[in-house]
């Protein structure tokens, strides 16, 4: 398996998770703003960037995309301790994954983690998101990619969006979307529960978008609920706000993490 990934810096490592429909390349500015200070490793996610996708879609789950950024850190960074973001699915696979590794998280920071699985069985958030994903599963079965990733877009993002990108990226998220049906399957399905994550011994950050959607607003809620002594941040912005609102979201990051290593 190929796994994508980059290491930017010197210094105290933080570790970037995308989220679907993404890859690291999303953390590029970020990157720039604290290299000085900061060694930054980014990595793709599963099926996304240049991470291949050599995986049973029916047995793929969160600890998949874990031991994954496990074996990039023990490349990049050996047995050091890190400080970790992730982002929309990113902030799922970041919650899992410190979950399991909380001896070398130093923090933790979460931009509304599409964590499905901290929502009840027949809860309406996860109903209407399911009702979305088996229409994208659809569009996919038709050969039709294309027109399941507009809807995903449009359903995250301003009204218009898709249709002001280029032809060259609709065929990128076409490709794309395949793996977030994946993704979701996986986020519902992480037995993980509100009183194990509630038992995480780091410091949290979470921040989430005014104009984000209810799909991702409900659970972030949960989540801030479920964190003991969460530091919490709103943003301008939706769900994407680290891509389209970076001024606000990066020094959030930043900011965070230095208090933490200077015991500010």
């Amino acid at each position: 398996m190929t796994a994508g990934f980059s290491v930017h810096g010197e210094g105290r490592t933080i570790v970037m998770l995308h989220g679907s429909m993404a890859s690291k390349e999303q953390w590029l500015g970020f990157t720039r703003e604290v290299v000085p200070r900061y060694k930054v490793v980014s990595m793709d996610l599963l099926g996304y960037g240049q991470t291949t996708r050599p995986f049973n879609a029916d047995e793929y789950s969160l600890r998949d995309e874990s031991e994954l950024l496990r074996s990039v850190l023990a490349e990049t960074i050996g047995d050091e301790a890190y400080h970790l973001v992730g982002h929309s699915y990113g902030g799922v696979v970041a919650l899992h994954h410190a979950y399991h590794h909380r001896d070398k998280v130093k923090s933790l920071t979460i931009i509304e983690p599409m964590a499905f699985h901290l929502l009840g069985k027949d809860h309406p958030l996860i109903e209407e998101s399911r009702q979305m994903v088996e229409q994208i599963h659809r569009y996919i079965g038709e050969g039709n990619a294309i027109a399941g990733a507009e809807m995903f877009i449009n359903l995250w993002m301003p009204a218009g969006t898709f249709a002001r990108i280029g032809e060259r990226e609709k065929m990128m998220l076409g490709e794309g979307v395949k793996k977030m049906v994946v993704d979701f399957r996986a986020a519902v399905g992480e037995p993980l529960t509100t009183d194990d994550y509630a038992a995480l011994p780091m410091p949290v950050c979470l921040i989430a978008g005014k104009a984000s959607p209810p799909y991702s607003l409900g659970i972030s809620e949960v989540v801030a609920k479920t964190l003991p002594g969460i530091e919490f941040h709103w943003v301008d912005g939706g769900h994407f706000s680290p891509v389209s609102h970076p001024d606000q979201v990066n020094p959030i990051i930043a900011g965070f993490i230095d208090r933490i290593e200077t015991g500010k």
